[in-house]
């Protein structure tokens, strides 16, 4: 969220920290605390932009907004034909880009069986009819090709442990459950593979491997990554590799081992591509969802051990319910959910998974989207293609303006330089932009994409959704900007890496800000740290610093009678002033003691807890 021109740095809660994208904002504090908000801007005394609910909802710049297509669920194919196919999903991907959406989850391994050329595993019947037959063509290098035409990220959906659907086994010699029977078992005429085999779990990884050092995809998106239950027979691999440890944490552990072996290959050969997973909705039980089919104990998925041990770049938890409170066990609270899982977030993203397939979701979708931009989480994914094409047809566009990718900073922090001699020509009535490649950017990379800004107004604001007019592929110099129609506009072009870091100057102060800056004690670093607003303080506490340059930042709290100390920020940040805000509530009667390190220079300061 941004006052004026000051970046909102974060908000730390009782129990996490709120972000949106690479915007971390106080969405819920300023919702729900007018006071503090009040009393901060007129201390402040700038103008601001008020997000309220209905303006929170609009369009953020960073924003992932997924669609899973199901490849076993029947969005695509639909057909047995091979050009019918690549018809179907052109159609399909320039719907997606045409309503602003920005990420597909391709679904490349259904059950055992494969839409890419694999030298392990058969073809899958979706394409010819027969498993295992040639489709004459790669369904995955042709949808990469294509999505990336379309600006869309692609991320490959992975089916892990559930390797067949019926009782009927495919008769096909590759196959998983001919291969190596004695790797699955059956459960409720389903075929899973046993994940406490160290053999069984080393065939799913080097499955991931091949597919990452073959293709460009942008992501690998895990489904299936649990056990279909706590009734699941592996009674014998249990007693073979236990190792003495409880039956239930043995099982989380098969399954995080796996994430980590897969997470840390990517990272030694592609670091770029982003790892994540579709969880179950519930982690564990919570008021508002209380139910025994959870991750963590009822099918041994512990997910959010993943985002702290940073084995995972995000999660989409399937939160395919609707708002409101719990009245049975199978209807959760989607609002309750979605608090837990961005409070639990580790600083990693969180796309909240919407159940667009329940005809009570759609009537709500819109609020649900709002709902998971006011928690504050880094997007959506919608459960699949056929019913949010459905959603579309009946509602319109969801997505009035583009969205770029939050970026990753774990990933890489460094961004790409700006484009050069950027120009801009009237053509017929028609604005040309154009640009020359940069020079390569401190980590030796170039621009994957490029974003071009379009504005009435020539101080373009580039921190608007609405001001972008198109996201580029690198190998792009040029734009075409057929809403021009001879109106004045201004335009700029900046440059992004695969990590969603962005080119370009950053964000100056307004004067009034300045000003205020200039009453504080600034060392000859040009670092400057406020009082802590207001002091002393019985509730939410603000700390504004102001950094000359990009640099890391680590602020720290600690309350001098109990000993308990935060670190609410710890990362690189650009220019400019940031506000923290703290919740102090909990904490007793006493001084607190904050210390920012910017570089070479540590300033230390406290605060009174009333």
């Amino acid at each position: 969220m941004i006052f004026g021109n000051v970046n909102i740095s974060r908000v730390i809660f009782a129990q996490g920290i709120i972000r949106r994208g690479n915007q971390e904002i106080p969405a819920l504090l300023w919702m729900t605390n007018p006071y503090w908000l009040c009393k901060f801007l007129v201390i402040l005394s700038f103008q601001f932009i008020f997000f309220s609910s209905v303006g929170i909802s609009q369009s953020p710049k960073h924003e992932v907004r997924a669609v899973w297509i199901s490849s076993a669920g029947g969005d695509w194919p639909k057909s047995t034909d091979a050009a019918e196919q690549q018809r179907s999903l052109i159609a399909i991907f320039d719907i997606l880009a045409e309503h602003n959406f920005n990420t597909i989850f391709f679904q490349v391994r259904p059950r055992g069986n494969v839409f890419y050329r694999s030298a392990v595993e058969p073809w899958a019947s979706q394409l010819t009819g027969v498993i295992g037959k040639d489709p004459g063509y790669d369904p995955l290098a042709f949808a990469l090709t294509e999505a990336h035409k379309r600006g869309l990220e692609l991320h490959a959906w992975f089916n892990v442990a559930k390797v067949w659907g019926n009782d009927n086994l495919p008769t096909n010699p590759l196959h998983v459950t001919r291969m190596h029977r004695e790797w699955v078992k059956p459960f409720e005429n389903e075929w899973w593979i046993d994940l406490g085999i160290p053999d069984a779990r080393m065939y799913t990884e080097e499955l991931v491997k091949e597919l990452v050092r073959t293709y460009d995809v942008d992501g690998i998106h895990f489904d299936y990554l649990r056990y279909p239950s706590d009734k699941f027979d592996d009674w014998g691999s249990f007693t073979k590799w236990g190792d003495g440890v409880e039956r239930p944490e043995w099982r989380r552990n098969n399954i995080t081992t796996f994430v980590r072996n897969v997470y840390s290959f990517v990272q030694s050969e592609k670091p770029w591509i982003k790892v994540g997973s579709a969880p179950l909705g519930i982690y564990q039980s919570i008021n508002g969802a209380q139910s025994s089919f959870n991750g963590y104990s009822g099918v041994f998925q512990d997910s959010r051990r993943w985002l702290r041990e940073g084995i995972h770049d995000y999660i989409a938890p399937q939160l395919y319910w609707t708002i409101g409170e719990q009245k049975n066990p199978n209807d959760p609270d989607f609002y309750s959910l979605s608090n837990d899982w961005v409070n639990e977030s580790a600083q990693r993203h969180v796309y909240i998974g919407i159940g667009a397939y329940r005809d009570a979701i759609q009537d709500e979708v819109r609020e649900q989207l709002r709902m998971t931009r006011e928690e504050a989480a880094q997007g959506q994914a919608f459960f699949r293609y056929e019913n949010v094409a459905a959603i579309l047809e009946r509602f319109g566009a969801l997505y009035p303006a583009l969205a770029l990718f939050p970026p990753m900073s774990w990933k890489d922090s460094i961004p790409p330089n700006a484009p050069k001699e950027i120009a801009v020509a009237n053509e017929h009535g028609t604005a040309i932009i154009s640009w020359k490649e940069p020079d390569t950017a401190a980590d030796k990379e170039q621009p994957y994409r490029y974003v071009v800004y379009r504005s009435a107004i020539k101080k373009i604001d580039t921190r608007r959704a609405e001001n972008i007019a198109a996201i580029l592929s690198g190998t792009t110099r040029s734009f075409r900007d057929d809403m021009f129609s001879g109106r004045e506009y201004f335009y700029t072009v900046m440059s992004i890496d695969r990590a969603g870091n962005e080119s370009g100057a950053p964000v100056k102060t307004i004067s009034e800000i300045q000003k205020i800056l200039a009453r504080y004690e600034k060392p000859g670093s040009n670092i400057a740290v406020t009082n802590t607003l207001p002091n002393p303080s019985n509730g939410y506490a603000f700390i504004m610093f102001d950094i000359p340059q990009r640099m890391h930042v680590a602020l720290s709290w600690k309350h001098l009678l109990s000993g308990e100390e935060i670190i609410p920020v710890n990362e690189t940040k650009n220019a400019g002033l940031h506000i923290v805000a703290l919740d102090l509530r909990s904490l007793p009667t006493g001084t607190i003691e904050y210390r920012l390190t910017a570089g070479a220079t540590t300033i230390v300061k406290t605060m009174e807890k009333k």
